[in-house]
């Protein structure tokens, strides 16, 4: 009987040795940062739920994932919402959206120069446009603003012109709201950004 248990406990050691030999410290296979887009995806689609799936695919874009990354985000994208359906295609699109309604102005920049689709000369304008209600959804105080606004035009290095066109569509929208639920200290301090 404690023959049997031993060998028992000497099979489940060596099936737990091969598994950890086939994968890397983050769970992942070891060679999965040499697949492509879609074959990452893919692996994710078939051990997690929807949900995890967008969280995986917007973080690798971003480069949270240490050693994982994923280069093209409209790829990645499509191949999630082409190859879910029903709820889990509902699941996916739901925090994929939220998660990139939560993430700055710096890591949208970072998004958008992973999807190679956007129309580059509309993406600043709108980006800046679209700004306020973020600032108003998460009740940004001036300075929290002032931070955001400093990285994202470091994040733009030498892209100045996205950089000029948010701009443009900010102080557009402080200018459109000023009447309205702007706070007084965000429309005074950003009104006449540059």
């Amino acid at each position: 009987m404690v023959f049997l248990a031993s060998i028992a406990v000497a099979m489940l050691a060596m099936t737990g040795c091969g598994k950890k030999g086939a994968e890397s410290d983050s769970g992942f296979p070891k060679d999965f940062a040499k697949l492509s887009d879609t074959e990452k995806v893919a692996y994710v689609m078939r051990t997690s739920s929807p949900d995890s799936v967008a969280r995986f695919v917007i973080e690798a874009a971003l480069g949270q994932k240490k050693g994982l990354r994923i280069d093209t985000l409209a790829i990645a994208e499509d191949y999630a919402m082409t190859n879910y359906t029903g709820e889990k295609l509902e699941d996916y699109i739901r925090e994929s959206t939220r998660l990139k309604e939560e993430i700055t102005l710096s890591q949208r920049f970072i998004l958008f120069n992973r999807v190679k689709t956007n129309d580059p000369v509309s993406f600043g304008l709108e980006l800046g446009l679209g700004y306020l209600s973020r600032v108003r959804e998460k009740n940004l105080s001036a300075k929290d603003v002032e931070k955001e606004i400093e990285d994202f035009r470091k994040v733009c290095g030498e892209d100045t012109a996205t950089y000029r066109r948010f701009v443009t569509g900010f102080t557009e929208a402080l200018r459109l709201d000023k009447d309205k639920d702007v706070k007084k200290e965000i429309y005074e301090k950003f009104i006449n950004l540059r």
